[in-house]
């Protein structure tokens, strides 16, 4: 059977499933291939498909970043999500589906593919049509995020105040997976009573002197001292520079799509898809940063990148000069 899961907290946990249907864990490794997407050939795929299972009637072949992977066409700053174009990328992908139909029912082929992978890619419709599983949806809007929350914590087996929850569905963590170590953290600590917001604030807002958040609060505010001196303590962290250039990049982006409502009369959160906090954080940024000094800072974002790429640059000075060019006042 074949699987499309998305790389995310849904599609951890659907992985999970599948590999602890494989039995044992001692069993799991021996009936377990995991393949590079972005490197992988016809003939390597099928090698590992064909292959029989070990002690038990089913194996696994784990690929990530199949479709979504960057070879031989572009990848820039601007579009953290890589992309694929080009004949050679469209006749590579071709191959992979024409042999999707050809996996024997004893092979579960699994593909993890970006959050945001296109439901309507060719991959995911043949897939549907095989009758395959291809994961969508699931991704609470922020809207719905505060019972997700509650949802969350009574699965971990705690309990968790309204306004701690609401408290919680503020924080800017994309990453679902960031938000649900949050939460094992605070049941843990809360033990048998209910979490609460003193809680929150204690473990989540003040378990780092500075969070990658505060350096994109810092640019977006044009604050320079503060952006470097959060870059400076984030890197003492191990936090790396690439990592930063890419939530950068996500806050230009934000504002521009900001600027975009304003302009058209929309409300901010809506039309931005964004927490009303963060709308309200992101109209206040938009005052600082023009559709115009938008515009170039994405197109220094994507310049770093490249030179970050190629060699041509050392990521972390590249990134703390960038960081003084975006937070010029002048």
């Amino acid at each position: 059977m074949l699987h499309l899961l998305r790389d995310d907290l849904f599609g951890d946990e659907r992985l999970a499933e599948l590999r602890e249907a494989l039995g044992p864990p001692d069993l799991q490794s021996l009936n377990l291939s995991v393949l590079d997407g972005p490197r992988l050939t016809v003939s390597e795929l099928r090698a590992a498909a064909e292959a029989l299972p070990f002690l038990g009637d089913r194996r696994m072949v784990l690929v990530r970043r199949l479709f979504g992977a960057v070879g031989r066409s572009e990848s820039t700053a601007d579009s953290p999500t890589p992309r694929r174009g080009g004949r050679a990328d469209g006749e590579r992908d071709q191959q992979f589906l024409d042999y999707f139909p050809l996996i024997p029912p004893t092979t579960e082929l699994v593909l993890v593919e970006s959050h945001d992978f296109n439901p309507d890619h060719p991959a995911a419709r043949l897939i549907a049509k095989l009758g395959g599983e291809v994961q969508t949806g699931g991704t609470p809007r922020w809207d719905e995020l505060t019972q997700w929350i509650e949802r969350r914590v009574a699965r971990k087996g705690g309990k968790i105040d309204r306004a701690a929850a609401q408290e919680l569905s503020g924080l800017p963590a994309d990453d679902l997976r960031q938000l649900d170590l949050m939460l094992d953290t605070l049941v843990t600590y809360a033990d048998d009573r209910p979490v609460t917001t003193d809680d929150v604030h204690t473990l989540i807002h003040l378990s780092r002197e500075v969070t990658v958040f505060d350096l994109v609060d810092a640019v977006g505010a044009r604050n320079r001292s503060a952006a470097l001196a959060a870059y400076r303590r984030l890197l003492q962290d191990n936090v790396s520079p690439v990592y930063l250039l890419v939530m950068l990049t996500r806050q230009i982006r934000l504002l521009l799509l900001t600027h975009d409502a304003l302009e058209r009369h929309e409300n901010v959160s809506t039309a931005v898809k964004v927490h009303p906090r963060v709308a309200q954080k992101l109209t206040q940024q938009a005052r600082a940063f023009s559709v115009e000094r938008c515009l170039s800072a994405y197109q220094r974002l994507a310049d770093v990148d490249q030179s970050i790429k190629t060699g041509e640059a050392d990521e972390e000075l590249a990134l703390e000069l960038l960081l003084a060019e975006l937070t010029d006042n002048r």
